[in-house]
């Protein structure tokens, strides 16, 4: 699974608790302003986002279709303010000598590639990542937004809140439309007021790539997130659920699975050459 999916999946997508405590009474919930907290749980996302070009981690990707499963071990790699997947296992082995080949040529093709970007190059590659993700910013203004409760998480309290699509509702964003299409409830961390947990059900068929692609009603996603510093939440784990139609003909079932373990912080890989083609300074791993 790509990292473009894994972000879209971990934005719009659930996340199941492991205990969720019965909820407190409703007059409680009334007297606290829904919409202004996920307002700024949004901004602190959008922090985390960026903060996590800087961390690299491992990703284990086990998938269901038709019958037929697949697991993959991937490390995520921040090179130059976009992360890159480098495959490294495939069903418990490493990857026959052909196909490893394979993976180092790629991985050193992307190293050199973003090693000698121009400035502008390498703008451009950030903004077509950031745009892909844009549309979390439109959340705020997308639902209406009802707490239904408190619950706990890992043992930490968390607010938990009920997202139902707002009508007359105007994207600002590239790929804001699909939340017009997407339900859910949030379990936002009351200290952090960061997404502990998620959940949520696609209502409506969305459409991407130029129609060739549409995931129907019903799928469901769920995603768990951790703490892996203060105030630092990062993707621990993405279910997906559900059936797509490709190219609008070929039925795909689809039963996804990632999680995500061994996060570390630091200069992991340094672009290929410190300056751009045009000789521009460039600062690896910064996002801006």
């Amino acid at each position: 699974m790509t990292v473009k999916i894994a972000t879209f999946a971990a934005v719009v997508s659930s996340i199941l608790p492991s205990m969720v405590q019965s909820a407190s009474p409703q007059t409680a919930s009334l007297q606290i302003d829904a919409a202004g907290l996920v307002r700024q749980s949004v901004q602190n996302y959008e922090r985390d986002w960026r903060e996590a070009m800087s961390w690299s981690y491992r990703q284990i990707d086990v998938t269901k279709s038709d019958g037929a499963g697949e697991v993959a071990v991937s490390e995520i790699i921040p090179i130059d303010g976009t992360p890159y997947e480098r495959l490294l296992m495939k069903s418990g082995q490493k990857l026959p000598p052909d196909e490893q080949k394979k993976e180092d040529h790629k991985y050193e093709k992307a190293l050199k590639r973003r090693g000698t970007e121009t400035t502008w190059e390498r703008q451009q590659r950030i903004q077509k990542y950031e745009a892909e993700r844009s549309f979390v910013k439109d959340i705020p203004d997308a639902y209406v937004f009802r707490i239904v409760g408190e619950a706990a998480v890992n043992d930490r309290p968390v607010w938990v809140i009920r997202m139902t699509p707002k009508l007359g509702f105007v994207p600002t964003t590239e790929h804001g439309n699909i939340l017009k299409h997407i339900e859910g409830t949030l379990w936002l961390d009351k200290e952090d007021l960061q997404w502990a947990k998620a959940e949520a059900d696609v209502i409506d068929t969305i459409e991407f790539g130029w129609v060739l692609a549409r995931v129907g009603p019903g799928t469901h996603f769920l995603v768990e997130q951790t703490r892996v510093a203060d105030g630092l939440w990062m993707p621990q784990r993405i279910v997906i659920s559900g059936v797509a139609r490709v190219l609008l003909v070929h039925e795909k079932v689809l039963n996804e699975e990632l999680t995500f373990s061994g996060y570390q912080k630091g200069n992991v890989e340094a672009s290929a050459n410190p300056q751009g083609k045009d000789g521009t300074p460039r600062t690896s791993n910064s996002f801006r």
